[in-house]
């Protein structure tokens, strides 16, 4: 049983509510939505949010767009995602947080296909813009991962399960793509919400544009890109790549016993 997970808060401090501005009728969580429901191979569609009172309204969100919906802890996304995944019964899920509303539902689709051939652990998606590729995550290596960390604050949670030393881990990397990761389509200042606002423009209202459609359109439209090029993307730095490298190694021994008993 495989699910689509979009992870989702209100808290954002440089583009506050972010999730819920409108991108040419339709605010950007619904937009996020409906392109997991283009996605081949899920079973269900969950909203993973907090119990933190200010996330409350997106049940609402979640009840329009007749998907599940659970909310779990407020800083520890990765117990988010396990406590999620358990109390829907799924074992494995494609992951998406939602300040990307126009991630690939090509590779998405792929990236279930991939892992019904093979059972990897960890998949991740290469060459595509920032903000346009998605994760899967099998459940029982997020058990593993959740057993292994110390802190609590698994914002930045890629490091701690991309180890192709410990888990089964694949990645689906894009040939040929018109932008990779040279560019951001994706959600955090003011300029990145005008630039897809702008892309959405160019779209019905109802429509549901592929990736392909969105890159042919900035191939005709360049300048569009000009609107949010003065940002970079920021990565996690080296002492908390260090800390999560540091926590992963002392662990790894009781996660081996861990493993097998489940």
């Amino acid at each position: 049983k495989i699910g689509f997970f979009i992870t989702a808060r209100l808290k954002s401090t440089r583009l506050k509510r972010k999730i819920l501005l409108d991108t040419h009728g339709k605010p950007v969580l619904d937009r996020i939505i409906e392109r997991a429901k283009q996605v081949k191979g899920v079973e269900g569609i969950v909203l993973c949010t907090s119990t933190n009172s200010q996330d409350a309204e997106l049940y609402d969100y979640a009840l329009k767009n007749q998907i599940q919906f659970y909310p779990g802890s407020e800083d520890d996304v990765l117990e988010r995602l396990l406590d999620a995944a358990k109390y829907y019964g799924y074992d494995a899920f494609v992951s998406i947080t939602a300040d990307n509303p126009l991630f690939s539902i090509y590779t998405s689709s792929y990236l279930i296909n991939l892992y019904k051939k093979n059972q990897h652990d960890f998949i991740s998606t290469k060459n595509l813009p920032v903000g346009c590729g998605t994760y899967l995550l099998d459940v029982r290596a997020l058990e593993i991962v959740n057993y292994m960390k110390q802190q609590s604050d698994t914002e930045i949670w890629g490091p701690f399960i991309n180890r192709p030393d410990f888990f089964n881990v694949a990645n689906l990397v894009i040939d040929n793509s018109y932008y990779n990761e040279r560019i951001r389509i994706t959600l955090d200042y003011p300029e990145d919400y005008e630039f897809i606002k702008s892309i959405y423009r160019e779209f019905n209202i109802n429509e549901v544009p592929t990736l392909v459609d969105v890159l042919e359109l900035l191939k005709l439209k360049p300048s569009l890109l000009e609107i949010n090029k003065m940002h970079i993307q920021t990565m996690p730095s080296d002492k908390q790549m260090k800390q999560i490298d540091d926590e992963f190694n002392a662990n790894k021994i009781n996660a081996i016993k861990f493993a097998e008993s489940i």
